[in-house]
């Protein structure tokens, strides 16, 4: 009988957290839809950081430069490429009057690349709200002015947003959703714009963020994290610290991102952000990696423990054990078949890879505390970055 009572206690847990993930995930905050006038719009600098982003430039000008806004520049940082960035970023500047192209200095000690690209950006830019963008992002035509309205709607002073992310590879494809998963249980984007959140609970998405000139310079602006590799949940935790409001919004419809495209950039790219997330999130990070882990290979060890079960004894207590198992797992299956489709587009078939995708993750991120905590740190773009 007490297989039954804690074989019982278990299902009832673990549905109950795959229904608040479910509602975590319906509950997610998107962009406001409505339009404000022209004349109620302010200027704004888009301001776009790159290092050696050949691959991925064009494709991001293309949509900033298609912006529907009545006033705005582009101003694009080259940090220090040494592919075709700079041929491309001159040809797009001769063509369009509101870009422009600055040659990043040489990077100080105790700055991380992107930092310093974006200050120098800010340090030109010649508007009240400062949008930062990856060079590796596809603005839609609307972004802008959904951002804006976002942020006028709700009076706050920086809104980042979640992009629809393209998944080409298998591997891309295998380990990124629950990454990401990962992220948004330590750091719920809802809790955002709770005015009582602690600072240590919000982030920005260092792809898409949206702030106010005024609040970004009273902080120092990237000064204030400048030797931070996760320099965009640093920044919004200083922007809450000193008062500010932020919110986080889905944003797929505006913007895409295609951030790795095969197995070793995700692995590259993992690598670099996992131990600074671990030691950023802290408890949180411990807490949330816990949570998804027991969510996803424990109805797998009670289908097994069930299944074992029914093969030696086969009786109705046996059989209920694994009733209860394989309800539970027909909803973890559920649940990721419905957030791969919501937020990746993918088909049912890869929630059968769910587990495998985070053991595979487990793997990069144990790999990088080792690398960190043995002072050889992790390499990004032809820098490493050594520390907690």
């Amino acid at each position: 009988m007490i297989i039954i009572v804690l074989t019982s206690a278990a299902t009832l847990l673990l549905l109950a957290g795959f229904v608040q993930d479910y509602l975590r995930l319906r509950l997610t905050p998107r962009l406001v839809r409505s339009r404000l006038a022209d004349s109620e719009l302010p200027f704004v600098s888009v301001l776009i950081p790159a290092r050696d982003e050949a691959r991925n430039i064009a494709r991001c000008l293309d949509g900033v430069l298609s912006q529907q806004y009545p006033a705005y520049e582009v101003i694009v940082v080259d940090d220090g490429s040494t592919d075709a960035t700079p041929e491309i970023l001159a040809a797009y500047a001769a063509k369009a009057n509101r870009l422009r192209v600055i040659t990043s200095r040489p990077l100080p000690p105790g700055w991380t690349g992107k930092c310093y690209a974006c200050q120098q950006a800010a340090l030109a830019a010649r508007s009240p709200w400062l949008l930062f963008l990856d060079a590796d992002t596809v603005p839609q035509p609307t972004l802008l002015v959904s951002l804006v309205n976002h942020a006028q709607h709700y009076n706050c002073d920086m809104v980042t947003v979640f992009p629809f992310l393209e998944l080409g590879s298998f591997w891309e494809r295998l380990i990124l959703p629950p990454f990401l998963s990962l992220i948004m249980t330590v750091f719920p984007f809802k809790r955002l714009s709770d005015p009582d959140v602690r600072p240590d609970e919000v982030l920005a998405n260092g792809q898409c963020i949206l702030v106010r000139r005024s609040a970004y310079a009273a902080i120092g602006g990237h000064n204030a994290v400048r030797g931070e590799v996760l320099e965009d949940v640093q920044l919004a935790q200083a922007l809450r610290r000193a008062g500010y409001c932020s919110r986080g919004a889905e944003g797929m419809q505006e913007i895409r991102v295609r951030m790795y495209t095969n197995g070793r950039e995700v692995v590259e790219g993992l690598t670099k952000n996992a131990a600074a997330g671990y030691y950023s999130g802290g408890e949180r990070s411990m807490w949330g990696m816990t949570r998804l882990l027991t969510l996803t290979f424990v109805p797998l060890w009670l289908l097994g423990g069930s299944l074992a079960l029914v093969s030696t004894r086969g009786d109705t207590l046996a059989w209920a054990v694994f009733a209860h198992a394989a309800v539970v797992v027909l909803v973890a299956l559920g649940f990721w078949s419905i957030l791969l489709r919501h937020f990746y587009k993918l088909p049912w078939i890869y929630a059968f890879l769910w587990p495998f995708g985070l053991l595979c993750y487990g793997a990069i991120a144990l790999r990088s505390l080792w690398l960190v905590r043995r002072g050889r740190g992790v390499v990004w773009k032809g820098r490493t970055y050594v520390g907690e």
